[in-house]
């Protein structure tokens, strides 16, 4: 499964990056002689209520799908590395500052979080983006935290600090690359989640505009035709569902990898 999850996650990368090389049929094109055609050839999703060509727009959404994990997951490991560090490292009033800011956030389930603050600032990509940034950091801090704590009492660094390493290149050359496995695994696994949120923000209209919707978005657009034309849910359920699915095989197999206690556990 391990392999499937890693071909598939190419696979998809690949025709989302390859694209307008293969296939010709714009994502917008409009042909009302033939709404709601079910899958046939060159249409392999079939079409929608506008006569659109469904599985263009299934790969174009993966765009749009890509762009917010990928953003989410960068603001908020960025975020959560700095703040995690100051916390564990400076401890005393600065950790319970930190620590403090982070438990709040992480009292609100994610998506309500996200669903409020978009609901406050409006619907547009930018601030999509922001709300669940805003929601995930705190996992990050929390977890670099508790592992700073843990490594700035191992052997190498201790003797780091008595030959007299700055700080900045501790933590730089020594502390960071040892949270490396950890951090990489947390972050799959919190693009599932960052995925599932902004599928549902789209599905209910919070997401991105409706011009270039994601998986979310095409799943909110043909919901109201599930029983006459099941194929508008379908397909673009299926490669949600396959690529998240092939997230967490992914997580999995590198935490196996780098805790392979795990794995016996």
């Amino acid at each position: 499964m391990k392999y499937f999850s890693i071909f598939f996650l190419l696979i998809i990368v690949l025709l989302t990056l390859l694209l307008p090389f293969i296939f010709t049929y714009d994502p917008h094109q409009i042909d009302l002689s033939k709404s709601f055609t079910g899958p046939f050839w060159p249409h392999l999703f079939g079409l929608d209520e506008n006569g659109k060509d469904l599985f263009v727009q299934v790969i174009y959404g993966t765009r749009i799908s890509l762009i917010v994990i990928f953003s989410v997951v960068s603001v908020s490991f960025l975020m959560g590395l700095i703040l995690g560090t100051l916390a564990g490292w400076m401890e005393g009033w600065i950790e319970i500052v930190i620590m403090a800011f982070a438990d709040l956030v992480l009292a609100f389930p994610k998506f309500l979080m996200a669903l409020a603050l978009i609901a406050m600032l409006g619907s547009s990509l930018f601030h999509l983006i922001f709300a669940l940034s805003f929601s995930t950091w705190a996992g990050f801090a929390r977890l670099t935290r508790g592992e700073i704590k843990h490594l700035k009492k191992k052997e190498f660094v201790l003797q780091a600090q008595s030959a007299g390493a700055h700080l900045v290149f501790l933590i730089y050359r020594h502390i960071w690359p040892s949270l490396f496995g950890l951090m990489a695994i947390h972050s799959i696994f919190q693009s599932a989640a960052v995925l599932i949120a902004e599928s549902g923000l789209s599905f209910l209209g919070l997401g991105t505009s409706l011009e270039n919707p994601s998986w979310g978005g095409l799943l909110g657009m043909g919901r109201n035709y599930i029983f006459s034309s099941p194929h508008l849910i379908f397909f673009p359920g299926l490669v949600l569902f396959l690529f998240l699915l092939s997230l967490n095989y992914l997580g999995e197999s590198l935490r196996d990898h780098f805790d392979p206690q795990s794995q016996s556990s």
